[in-house]
């Protein structure tokens, strides 16, 4: 992730998949869909945690996604 000097984030692709056709520039809280594939196992746990708190489920799958990263980057992550 970058940023620029007007405070856009820049999305580089994964290198994985199909290859996005523009660069992408998003405001830092701006929603942007991403699509995961992962064993339903750990589907099924967001899914809990999500009914759990009454939550979305895009927004509990991004505040694990968030706090995960926080970890590994040893700091704040939004």
């Amino acid at each position: 992730m970058r940023t620029s000097d007007d405070d856009k984030v820049s999305v580089a692709p994964a290198r994985a998949g199909r290859p996005a056709a523009r660069s992408r520039r998003f405001a830092p809280n701006e929603i942007v869909r991403v699509e995961v594939r992962m064993p339903a196992m750990i589907a099924a746990q967001v899914f809990a945690l999500a009914a759990d708190t009454g939550r979305p489920v895009s927004a509990t799958a991004s505040d694990l996604l968030a706090a995960a990263l926080a970890e590994r980057e040893g700091h704040c992550v939004t």
